[in-house]
């Protein structure tokens, strides 16, 4: 089992390498791909920016998603079946949002909601 301060070394770290290498959430930017990612065996693309917020964007909002596929809908994490009818919602709702890891522990992650400066919804 990690420790919250092993956990919190692992987030440090990768704020460090996001802003070093300038890397910016990921954008989804149809629901074919949507629908590609929800189906798929691969890892999401989110990077793991740790607390770095690159420039230009906001962080928006942090949702708690159980990452190891055993999660049921009770528990506090959000379900991968939870998770991907919330990004159904924002795309549905014309919500331009990006998304990236911000804290992974070892059956749970948060994964930040992010919108560039600027941006409103629609």
């Amino acid at each position: 089992m990690m420790s919250p301060e092993y956990i919190r070394s692992l987030s440090d770290d990768a704020a460090r390498e996001a802003s070093q290498k300038r890397k910016k959430p990921y954008a989804i930017f149809d629901v074919a791909e949507l629908r590609r990612l929800e189906a798929g065996t691969k890892p999401l693309p989110f990077p793991f920016l740790g607390s770095y917020t690159p420039p230009g964007y906001e962080k928006v909002e942090e949702l708690f998603v159980d990452s190891s596929g055993f999660g049921s809908e009770s528990e506090p994490a959000m379900t991968k079946r939870a998770f991907f009818k919330r990004l159904h919602a924002d795309m549905a709702a014309g919500n331009a949002f990006s998304y990236a890891l911000t804290e992974v522990g070892q059956f749970q992650c948060y994964v930040g909601v992010y919108r560039k400066k600027g941006a409103t919804a629609r």
